[in-house]
């Protein structure tokens, strides 16, 4: 039986986390069916959140790939690259949401707005974004929104929406960001709704 290298071994399990069978990796990586499925065996397929944790990382990697690709065309597409990074970050919300014991609310709560309190403290006492987000291992653009949270200073109850839909009211006036995160509280709008007010509005048609 051939012996699979360790780049292979991800691959099989990357694909694998992405719903292909033993089956299928095989035909894609052009592997024998028999040694497929022995490195499968070591995955937990029991294991929901970790390997729910695990594909969020995998798509992730990928992402982060498309954005690198992107970002070297001579005309790249801003909006692919935006659209890529927020998915991103959706898919980091994801995984903090399985962290055992805990809600997502909780987490948006307890975990994500402690650490806004944490950068706004570093930002104040002279750190540079890129060192904070360094220290946090996240993106600049995630400690944009961090600060953005801080600053818009949300009343209690709206703490517990998504901090990517919070992220979509960004670029309008405080008073009409409140406005429209009370709504998507109280109706349970959908990201794609918050998305459509907020563009309407910047349009100047609602």
């Amino acid at each position: 039986m051939t012996e699979t290298t360790k780049e292979t071994d991800n691959r099989i399990k990357s694909l694998f986390l992405k719903g292909f069978d033993a089956k299928e990796i095989a035909s894609m990586l052009s592997l024998k069916f028999e040694d497929v499925e022995k490195e499968l065996k070591d995955c937990d397929k029991l294991d929901i959140n970790k390997n729910s944790n695990e594909l969020y990382s995998e798509l992730q990697k990928d992402l982060s790939k498309l954005v690198l690709t992107e970002m070297n065309k001579d005309k790249r597409d801003v909006s692919v690259v935006l659209n890529a990074i927020k998915l991103q970050a959706e898919l980091q919300e994801k995984k903090l949401s399985l962290v055992s014991g805990h809600s997502s609310e909780v987490i948006s709560k307890d975990y994500i707005y402690k650490r806004d309190d944490e950068i706004k403290t570093l930002k104040d006492q002279g750190m540079s974004e890129e060192d904070i987000a360094k220290k946090f291992n996240v993106g600049i653009l995630s400690i944009k929104q961090a600060l953005d949270r801080v600053n818009l200073k949300l009343p209690e109850t709206l703490r517990s929406l998504s901090p990517s839909i919070i992220s979509e009211t960004i670029g309008l006036e405080r008073e009409a960001r409140i406005k429209i995160l009370q709504e998507t509280y109280d109706n349970k709008y959908p990201r794609s709704k918050v998305r459509d007010i907020v563009n309407k509005i910047k349009n100047g048609t609602r």
